[in-house]
């Protein structure tokens, strides 16, 4: 396969050199002699790849040739003329990334004498390896090149044509994607069908070779196809991609996209397209005959491969205090933080402390106060109808996200309250589907509130035992209950306490004896607001905004401290920080770690942490950091 490379960044080499140097840092202060709390790691700690967001497109710019002097658009401004639209085309639709089609020297020139070093393509103008009139352009304050080579695909008549594939590494995150562009032949020459079928195979084979190879990189394949069904049904499920444009495969079932174009936006499920547009208008067509198609396509941080599952332990009522009390005379407590990365330093939502607040903020990523892009639950005294109708707008979940990628998903408690979540998230509230096969509008595929914890956890170990859970999360409302007859200082509440322990403790049990879920689960265990005064708002009072948090399972790195394996986080001592400037590690940053292990994007609309830096795993043990 005809190719060249480019020079390797030092940013990938460094991250590993700092990880490893993490890791060792580690090793060394588990030693025996280590405190029995959360060990600190290195301040020189590197956190894991983050999400990357781009704008890509694919563009047939209409090749120089066809409307020169005796080609066959009659009347149409030149080739080098038309490249100036398509250089304000680019400009104005913000993109990042784009694969043109019949991109022909003088229209390749012309491109980069109008965008000077602020664009880089290959091939462009490089024939060193043979012609080739098509190319992949890319912004280089976002992008750096990697690797390039090309792939020879039947064009007319079977001739072999250069088709582009490049590896790009994000500048900003240090993502690398690969980004492959293709024209495939008409049938304006005789029919060519069994020229495109063979372009399609190896355009095919090329994804699937890039997947094991670089297991780490998203394939991207753009171009113009000049094919609909056909071309989906080919190399969707054969290299198991989807399309900006919708579209399913199942099985043996193919759904294309409805109303398919020629020109193709693909991906590997490691990225998640939205925002597909087809822009088309009379100045479009002065500088083409095809539509420029575009879409947002955002690639999860990166996680541990193991992980398959998620199980999430909300336990309102928690505070620091009573967990930093009662050490490792509690055993399941103990093994949290010996097994995992834990902090008695996390913070609640700003404006509310309050178990309704801090649930949902766990499970959208969002402050509370609504005008601020907030979920609004909480900013009231009365719970609302449903999540929606509190922020003013539709709110996207964890569950959301799993459910719309076809994993199962499960809610428990044992607080009346929560029913909130089940009219928020049901068969007639919640969102439309838009990731390939439609799962439907219900968000939770089983829910459930039981009279206490005990009765909770027990449904859900009989639920699991049944049919695994790929996303479960499970409030336990005892330790709240106890405090607030108790004071949160008493015994009654203590005793509490050592009990959601235990549940705890039957909660992995249970992921332990579900064959499916033992050795693929990441447990969290937090506080969502700890003790809440009985007159006035507790969201002052360090005692309620001050939460621990442990996390436990494939790839975390054990006995470490959440905000040593977080240096953009900082750890606020008593206070309680407003969202502007450093941040403390929230119970809404769970949502981005939540969807990040499941290897999926951030919720939209989360304000915190939208780009899922919040990490509790070794950097050794997560691909692409």
């Amino acid at each position: 396969m005809l190719g060249t490379t480019a020079p390797q960044r030092t940013a990938r080499p460094l991250r590993r050199l700092c990880a490893v140097a993490l890791t060792l840092a580690s090793g060394l202060l588990l030693a025996p002699s280590a405190p029995a709390s959360a060990v600190a790691l290195a301040d020189d700690a590197v956190q894991t790849t983050p999400t990357t967001s781009f704008r890509v497109g694919t563009f047939n710019v209409l090749g120089a040739d066809h409307t020169a002097p005796g080609g066959n658009r009659k009347g149409w401004d030149s080739g080098v003329v038309r490249m100036d639209r398509v250089v304000g085309i680019l400009a104005e639709k913000e993109l990042d990334v784009v694969g043109f089609q019949e991109f022909q020297p003088p229209q390749a020139a012309r491109f980069q004498e109008l965008v000077g070093a602020a664009w880089q393509t290959y091939p462009g103008l490089d024939t060193t390896a043979g012609p080739s009139v098509n190319s992949i352009g890319w912004r280089t304050d976002v992008w750096q090149l990697l690797e390039a080579r090309t792939l020879p695909i039947p064009y007319f008549d079977g001739a072999p044509s250069r088709m582009p594939a490049v590896l790009l590494q994000n500048q900003s995150t240090g993502r690398r994607v690969w980004f492959f562009n293709s024209h495939n032949p008409a049938d304006v020459r005789g029919p060519a069908q069994q020229w495109r079928d063979a372009g399609f195979a190896m355009e095919a084979a090329l994804a699937n070779e890039l997947r094991v190879t670089y297991p780490d990189a998203p394939f991207i394949s753009l171009g113009d196809k000049n094919d609909r069904d056909r071309y989906y049904c080919s190399v969707a499920p054969t290299a198991d991609l989807w399309s900006a444009s919708g579209g399913y495969t199942d099985g043996a079932t193919c759904s294309p996209p409805k109303g398919g174009a020629i020109d193709w936006i693909m991906g590997t499920k490691n990225v998640f397209f939205n925002g597909y547009t087809r822009f088309w208008n009379d100045y479009v067509a002065r500088t083409s005959d095809h539509p420029l198609y575009y879409a947002n396509a955002v690639v999860p941080a990166g996680a541990p491969p193991a992980i398959d599952h998620v199980v999430v332990v909300a336990v309102p009522g928690l505070t620091s205090t009573v967990v930093r009390g009662l050490g490792t005379d509690v055993a399941e407590l103990a093994r949290l933080v010996q097994n995992g990365a834990s902090t008695n330093q996390a913070r609640t939502a700003t404006e509310s402390t309050g178990p309704d607040a801090n649930l949902v903020s766990l499970l959208s990523g969002r402050r509370v106060f609504a005008k601020r892009g907030g979920h609004g639950v909480g900013s009231t005294k009365t719970l609302p109808a449903t999540v929606h109708a509190s922020a003013g707008q539709y709110v996207s979940s964890i569950f959301d996200l799993a459910h719309n990628t076809s994993h199962r998903t499960t809610f428990v408690s044992s607080r009346p309250q929560t029913q909130l979540l089940h009219r928020s998230w049901n068969n007639k509230t919640g969102g439309k589907d838009p990731y390939g096969k439609d799962d439907g509008a219900a968000k939770m595929d089983a829910f459930k509130v039981k009279r206490d914890d005990a009765a909770a956890v027990g449904w859900w170990r009989d639920s699991i035992a049944r049919r695994a859970s790929a996303l479960s999360v499970i409030e336990l409302s005892g330790v709240m209950k106890a405090g607030q007859a108790d004071g949160y200082t008493g015994p009654a509440y203590q005793k509490a306490v050592r009990k959601a322990f235990q549940r705890v403790a039957a909660i992995r049990r249970g992921i332990e004896k579900q064959a499916e879920m033992n050795g693929t689960t990441l447990l969290v265990v937090t506080g969502t607001g700890g003790a809440q005064r009985t007159q006035g708002s507790s969201a002052t009072w360090k005692e309620s905004y001050q939460v621990p948090m442990w996390v436990t399972g494939p790839g975390v790195l054990a006995g470490s401290d959440l905000y040593a394996l977080n240096p953009s986080f900082v750890a606020p001592g008593k206070a309680q920080p407003p969202y502007a400037g450093s941040q403390p590690i929230r119970v809404g940053d769970l949502a981005g770690l939540v969807t990040r292990s499941l290897g999926l994007p951030p919720v939209p609309g989360a304000t915190m942490d939208p780009q899922q830096r919040f990490s509790a795993f070794d950097p050794l043990a997560v691909p692409g950091s």
